[in-house]
């Protein structure tokens, strides 16, 4: 296995910054021994977008295509820079690392990692774009719409319901049943049995939740 630089034909490039760069890239490299996976590293201009150019050298017929990259801003830039790779006509992988349990009849969108040591249950569906951290418990017939970012340690029980572009922290347990709103960060470690309205954010720094007005 290997991690390169160069271009060769149906190279499996990784596209992104700062650890979830280097983490895809190692866990796709052991998951395609003999094969290349090619890191590249995006920059962004001073208003924030991103400089597609660096993919100008990969050609779309001959790789397929993960972004990775972080959370931030509510996991818009991640989407962001997938759009950047799907209006160049990229095929976007999905990447399940080695010691991952997903069930046989779960559903994997386009761009989604599921870490090593993380379940996902039979008859959930985790939408595109998604991330799913190592240990991480996506419970029967759970879903997780598009862009979501479940970090180590988390549950998410049976039928439960998390919104599009929602984080939720280490710590974090979602009863089963319960509904996410979408665009929701539980950033406090508990076990949440109730609905939680969209656009809510849990933030450790505060005593009560903030919700987010407009937009």
């Amino acid at each position: 296995m290997s991690i390169s630089s160069t271009v060769n034909m149906m190279s499996k490039v990784v596209l992104g910054a700062g650890d979830m760069l280097d983490i895809v890239a190692r866990v796709w490299a052991e998951l395609s021994p003999g094969e290349t996976v090619l890191r590249v590293e995006v920059s962004q201009h001073e208003d924030y977008s991103f400089d597609d150019s660096v993919l100008e050298s990969h050609d779309p017929a001959t790789s397929q295509l993960f972004v990775a990259f972080d959370e931030r801003f509510g996991n818009f830039k991640r989407a962001e820079l997938m759009q950047v790779a799907m209006s160049r006509k990229f095929q976007l992988a999905t990447i399940q690392a080695p010691g991952s349990i997903v069930a046989a009849d779960a559903k994997i969108g386009r761009n989604v990692f599921v870490g090593a040591g993380a379940i996902v249950s039979a008859g959930a569906v985790v939408d595109y774009n998604s991330v799913i951290h190592a240990g991480a418990t996506i419970g029967f017939g759970a879903k997780l719409k598009a862009s979501c970012w479940v970090e180590s340690g988390v549950n998410i029980g049976a039928r439960a319901e998390i919104g599009a572009h929602a984080t939720l922290r280490t710590g974090v347990i979602i009863a089963p049943s319960v509904k996410i709103g979408r665009y929701c960060e539980i950033g406090v470690p508990g076990h949440y049995r109730a609905d939680v309205a969209a656009k809510t954010v849990f933030d450790p720094r505060y005593d009560e939740p903030l919700i987010v007005y407009g937009g």
